[in-house]
């Protein structure tokens, strides 16, 4: 959807969204959500029909807008503990989630298979044992995915590329650590080495590297079989798939196509059967479908600039993407700001040079496709209370997802010690 056909249905809701809350408020899109899985699950379907998907939960744990998947027919891949609280509120079964994380604690993955999950990524060698630990204990057996590294050059955002050998995720493949892992957990009997797993990082802007990743994948799933005497039934090649923010991004039928491709090809060449495919989007999912509302409190002039100052700025949306914005006041954009929050850091500037119609205190601002990581990055800095999040549903209402915070909720835990009152 273009900014200007975005911009129309928030001025077509505007009263319902503002009367009652105010400004700063997020604003999600159900349709958005329902159009991005289908979308994904369609390409699949023709393509790659042995396939599941499972959002990634850190995208966005919010339980209304994760129910919304779950009603797709999404499955989820978690964090233990929160993320997987999340996904149980919103209706998960346990047997459609994959545990995922680098560093759980024993009672956690001891409490996840109580619950029923049975998928378990496998990072390094002490989560293994833990694992091994924690099934001993609770009497299941939890499918294992081994994660790999196989130290690629990925083409995004470095905080966000997780398959470089610099990268704190993964079990790297070329030294053997990997396949060290792997023979473990093929030899322990409270487990089963199930499949093994690649994310190489979050918007990745190519197709490319998907191809790649398949390959590398699929190669040390062959090195398992010719090793161990094991052949892998599911390879999982993560997530990544990009949102639009700033400029075209490869679409969803372009990125399955190669991994499709790939993974037909590869398993051919190695001699493979063809596995199940599980993917792991969060960004592609729910990123376009989400948007920041806010109010512009300060024109301020410098000699250098013009600043637009929001009511809200990085404690409410995720850092280092170029968000589209726009205002809901009509206009031509002929000005040039600088969009900032109202934080008492000079860093908390969402972004320069953006062009606007000329603004004046109190008109409405959008922050678009913030979907993704922004209720899950959101802070309290200078003690600011969170936003609302409101759900546009299919059917027109308008649904409170989660009630805005009052300094009473940030201070919600803290305590005063009885000397000190």
């Amino acid at each position: 959807m273009e900014l200007q056909a975005r911009r129309d249905r928030l001025l077509e809701i505007e009263s319902e969204v503002l009367s009652p809350y105010g400004t700063p408020v997020y604003v999600f899109f159900e349709e958005d959500i329902r159009e991005n899985y289908r979308t994904l699950r369609t390409a699949l379907d023709e393509q790659y029909p042995d396939s599941v998907i499972h959002f990634a939960v850190k995208a966005n744990y919010n339980p209304g807008i994760l129910s919304v998947l779950r009603d797709e027919g999404c499955h989820a891949e978690a964090y233990a503990t929160g993320e997987l609280s999340a996904a149980l509120e919103a209706g998960y079964s346990p047997q459609e989630l994959l545990l995922t994380g680098m560093n759980r604690r024993l009672s956690d993955v001891e409490q996840a298979l109580e619950t029923g999950v049975e998928h378990f990524l496998v990072d390094n060698a002490t989560e293994l044992e833990r694992l091994i630990v924690a099934a001993d204990e609770t009497e299941a057996q939890p499918k294992v995915l081994i994660r790999g590294n196989p130290s690629m050059e990925v083409p995004t955002h470095p905080e966000v590329a997780t398959a470089t050998r610099e990268s704190k995720f993964g079990l790297d493949i070329e030294s053997g650590r990997a396949m060290a892992v792997a023979e473990r957990t093929a030899s322990a009997s409270a487990v089963e080495l199930a499949g093994v797993q690649l994310h190489i990082g979050s918007q990745i802007n190519g197709v490319e590297p998907y191809g790649t990743a398949a390959r590398e994948l699929l190669g040390f799933a062959a090195d398992i079989r010719d090793e161990l005497g094991i052949e892998i039934d599911i390879l999982d090649l993560g997530g990544g798939f990009p949102v639009p923010y700033d400029g075209p991004v490869p679409d969803t039928e372009a990125i399955v196509t190669e991994i499709s491709r790939t993974v037909r090809e590869t398993a051919n060449t190695l001699d493979l059967p063809l596995p199940t495919l599980f993917l792991e989007p969060g960004r592609r999912l729910v990123g376009n479908a989400g948007t920041l509302v806010t109010t512009v409190g300060v024109i301020k002039q410098t000699p250098h600039t013009s600043f637009a100052v929001l009511d809200a700025g990085t404690n409410a949306v995720s850092s280092y993407w170029p968000y589209p914005m726009f205002a809901l006041t009509d206009g031509k954009a002929t000005e040039h700001y600088d969009v900032a929050g109202p934080l008492c850091y000079t860093g908390d500037v969402l972004a320069a040079d953006v062009e606007l119609p000329p603004l004046e205190a109190g008109a409405l601002l959008a922050i678009d496709r913030i979907g993704a990581y922004s209720l899950g990055s959101a802070s309290h800095t200078n003690a600011q209370p969170k936003p609302p999040v409101l759900l546009c549903r299919s059917d027109g209402d308008v649904t409170v997802i989660r009630r805005p915070e009052t300094p009473t909720d940030v201070f919600a835990n803290a305590e005063v010690p009885d000397d000190l009152r």
